[in-house]
């Protein structure tokens, strides 16, 4: 637990400490109020991997643990905080699909587990404007799981260390923003929990199956796409409405 608070305090530090630095740079706003909905939808592929470890204590000393790759996918909302926020710019929301995939070999026999896991996920995100069009974003937010199906192949292991089917954990996620066009911001984000709350493992970030520790990580990347101001969706002609374009330049 000690080291998952550190790591999250030091990336918190680098997040102000950068901001800081690029505060008094003028910048073009990544998105214009005036012309484009404060909110939208997102979605975002991805796959997930579990670098593994033997525990110190307790686990045989023949057991080898190994990562695998597995699919992600996400869909959900985006909303501007209001004025654009402060620490905080903008916040999200989404429903998601996991899978989550480890082996482990023991006294030569192979262990295997999948995982599949619906989940909901909530997220508060700083940007850090770079230029007009690349920026940092931090987030740390929430996900409830749901692990609806999975699979094991036994590896004979005298440990079989399992996860509930319903997880609840604190994350934090790091990516890299690019405003590819006006309506579209395509985000490569790195993800890992860094407490988990149920199942609950003495603080830990990290999860057991079979006879090891397995951590996720997920990588994605997110399409978030920008929809036109109704506010501005019939903009005035001067002079449309009878009135002098004379008089109304007067009014201004």
């Amino acid at each position: 637990m000690k080291k998952s608070v550190l790591f999250a305090l030091l990336l918190l530090s680098s997040v102000f400490y950068v901001n800081a630095q690029h505060t008094n740079r003028q910048k073009r706003d990544l998105i214009e109020k005036n012309r484009w909905e404060e909110k939208g939808w997102h979605f975002a592929p991805g796959l997930t991997y579990t670098p593994s470890f033997k525990p110190k204590a307790d686990s045989a000393p023949d057991v080898n643990p190994h990562a695998r790759l597995a699919i992600y996918l996400e869909l959900g909302r985006w909303h501007l905080f209001p004025g654009g926020g402060n620490i905080f710019n903008y916040y999200d929301y989404s429903l998601a699909y996991k899978r989550l995939s480890g082996s482990e070999e023991f006294e030569g026999n192979k262990g295997l587990f999948k995982q599949n896991y619906v989940l909901a996920n909530f997220n508060i995100n700083n940007i850090i404007q770079l230029s007009d069009y690349m920026f940092i974003q931090n987030s740390l937010g929430l996900n409830l799981d749901y692990k609806f199906s999975e699979k094991y192949e036994t590896s004979g292991s005298p440990y079989q260390d399992n996860t509930d089917n319903l997880l609840f954990s604190l994350h934090y996620k790091l990516g890299f923003g690019i405003k590819a066009t006006q309506k579209l911001f395509i985000i490569p984000t790195l993800e890992t929990p860094i407490l988990n709350v149920a199942e609950w493992e003495r603080g830990r970030s990290d999860y057991g199956v079979f006879s090891s520790r397995y951590r996720p990580v997920i990588f994605t990347v997110r399409f978030a796409f920008l929809m036109k101001s109704k506010r501005n969706s019939c903009p005035p002609v001067p002079g449309g409405d009878g009135k002098n374009y004379d008089d109304m330049m007067k009014m201004e």
